[in-house]
């Protein structure tokens, strides 16, 4: 908590392992021992992160709608994480310091977001595999759902021109995003998909 504290109230680049130390009243060689680098440190504060958001469990359920249900409160659960202020702030002063710390970049976005895409991808695959949908490229596939379910949201609040959206709001989107997803990828689409190609 410390080192999250740190990086919200410095930015990520800016807070130092040192600091870190003093901040959790342990000594620089403690946090050493404990983590290799600022990078490795990041990506611990973030498995803590992500693991006291209790997400559901992200597994193919006995049919569609058990499935998609799970899939919803999953979706639900993310974007109102990721649009909290102090998220949109760290992730803003991760941006601003990207270029500089390239390795620190890396780590906050596959230790976080990335992460997050990687299940999603795993489960969709899995809703294919089963032949509930017929996505040809889950990766893209959640990438392209998980953007659909943060819409612009983040932005605008780093922008400062909007607020965190409500639950309401945040669970419109997502629904949305998952029927739109439906929609483009029906249990036999791939197989129309390929008739239409020969």
């Amino acid at each position: 908590d410390a080192a999250y504290d740190l990086f919200l109230e410095r930015g990520i680049a800016a807070t130092s392992m040192e600091s870190v130390a003093e901040r959790a009243a342990v000594s620089k060689m403690t946090v050493y021992k404990n983590f290799r680098d600022k990078p490795a440190l990041l990506a611990a504060v973030f498995e803590h992160r992500i693991k006291t958001m209790h997400l559901p469990d992200l597994s193919v359920g006995p049919d569609l709608n058990v499935s998609l249900v799970r899939l919803a409160e999953f979706g639900d659960l993310i974007v109102s994480a990721c649009t909290q202020p102090e998220v949109v702030r760290m992730t803003r002063l991760m941006m601003e310091s990207a270029d500089e710390h390239p390795r620190l970049a890396s780590t906050f976005y596959t230790a976080g977001r990335g992460k997050m895409v990687k299940r999603l991808a795993a489960f969709l695959k899995s809703l294919t595999e089963r032949g509930a949908l017929s996505i040809e490229d889950s990766e893209l596939a959640a990438e392209q759902l998980f953007a659909s379910w943060a819409g612009l949201s983040e932005l605008r609040q780093s922008l400062g021109v909007a607020d965190p959206p409500s639950a309401e709001v945040i669970a419109k989107r997502v629904r949305y995003a998952i029927d739109t997803m439906i929609r483009a990828w029906p249990a036999g689409a791939a197989a129309g998909r390929a008739d239409k190609t020969r």
